[in-house]
C-alpha cells in the first residue's frame, strides 16, 4: 500500500507546501509502479520510495516547524526586522515564495537505495556538480545546429516511455570515444535507458545515439564534470541515480542489472 499527497501525510499550512509535496508523492509512485508492471524494474524500486518520500516529508515537517514557530512566536524584535525587510526590499514575500526550497526544486534524495555514486575526490570536491539523489540540473546545449534546452533530452521525449536516460559526458577528452561508445553498449540490454552523447570535444560517431554539442562547457559545468569523460543515469522522474567515469562500464551495467528486472530490445 502506498500513500500519497494531503492524506498521506501531516503538513502544517506554512508555506503552501503540502500539494507540491503530494505531487512529488504521487509522481514517484506511478513511475516506479509502471516500471514494475511492465517489467522493466526490480522491487527496489518500489521499496525506495518510504526512504525517498519518507525521509523528504521527514525533513519539510521540521522546516515547517520552525517557520511556524518563527512566525506565531517571533516576538517584538523579529516583528521590526521584518517590518524594516519589507521597506527595504518591496515584495520579500514573493521572492522568498520564488526559491528552489519553497518551490520545492531542490529536493534530493541522498539516502536512496536507487543512488551509486563513484565520482569523488578532490577534482570533483572543487568542481562540485549534482550528486546521486539530486535532480539533474538544465542546461543548454545545441542539437542540429539550434541553441536548445538538455531537458527535452531527459524527460520523456517521445511522449510515451517512461525511459531512464543516460548522459555521456565526453570531458572535452580527444580519447573519449571508445569508452563512451562501451559505456552506450553496456546498457543496451535495456531498452528503456535512453542514451546521449554531450560532447564538449570532437564528434564522436555513436550510430543512432542522438549527439548534443555542448562546445562552450555550459553542461559539462553544469553537472561538475570538465576534464574527465564520465556517465550520468537519470531516473523517470529527473533525479540522478548514477554517476560514474565512463571507462567503467561493467559497473554501469552491474547496476543495471541491480535495478532493472529484465532485458528488451531499445525502445527509444
Amino acid at each position: 500500500m502506498f500513500l500519497a499527497g494531503d492524506a498521506g501525510h501531516l503538513s502544517l499550512p506554512i508555506g503552501g507546501q503540502g500539494m507540491n509535496a503530494g505531487l512529488h508523492d504521487a509522481v514517484e509512485i506511478a513511475w516506479g509502479l509502471a516500471a514494475v508492471l511492465r517489467g522493466q524494474a526490480a522491487s527496489v524500486v518500489l521499496e525506495s520510495y518510504d526512504t525517498e518520500r519518507g525521509g523528504e516529508h521527514a525533513r519539510l515537517s521540521a522546516q515547517q516547524a520552525k517557520g511556524f514557530r518563527r512566525t506565531v512566536y517571533r516576538g517584538p524584535v523579529t516583528d521590526v526586522a521584518l517590518g524594516l525587510a519589507a521597506k527595504v526590499v518591496p515584495g520579500i514575500g514573493a521572492l522568498l515564495q520564488g526559491t528552489d526550497d519553497v518551490q520545492q526544486l531542490s529536493v534530493s534524495y541522498p539516502k536512496s537505495p536507487l543512488n551509486e555514486d563513484h565520482l569523488s575526490g578532490v577534482t570533483h570536491l572543487l568542481r562540485r556538480g549534482p550528486e546521486a539523489g539530486e535532480r539533474a540540473p538544465e542546461a543548454e546545449v545545441t542539437a542540429d545546429g539550434r541553441t536548445t534546452s538538455l531537458f527535452p533530452f531527459i524527460y520523456n521525449p517521445d511522449g510515451v516511455t517512461t525511459g531512464w536516460t543516460l548522459l555521456c559526458f565526453d570531458g572535452r577528452s580527444p580519447e573519449a570515444g571508445a569508452s563512451l561508445r562501451a559505456a552506450i553498449e553496456a546498457v543496451a540490454p535495456w531498452g528503456w535507458v535512453r542514451p546521449r552523447l554531450i560532447l564538449a570535444g570532437p564528434a564522436i560517431e555513436a550510430g543512432r545515439v542522438p549527439v548534443l554539442s555542448d562546445l562552450d562547457g555550459k553542461a559539462h559545468g553544469a553537472y561538475g564534470l570538465e576534464g574527465q569523460p564520465s556517465t550520468v543515469l537519470v531516473r523517470p522522474d529527473g533525479h540522478i541515480a548514477y554517476r560514474d567515469a565512463a571507462d567503467r562500464p561493467e559497473r554501469l551495467a552491474a547496476y543495471c542489472r541491480r535495478i532493472f528486472a529484465s532485458a528488451s530490445k531499445p525502445t527509444a
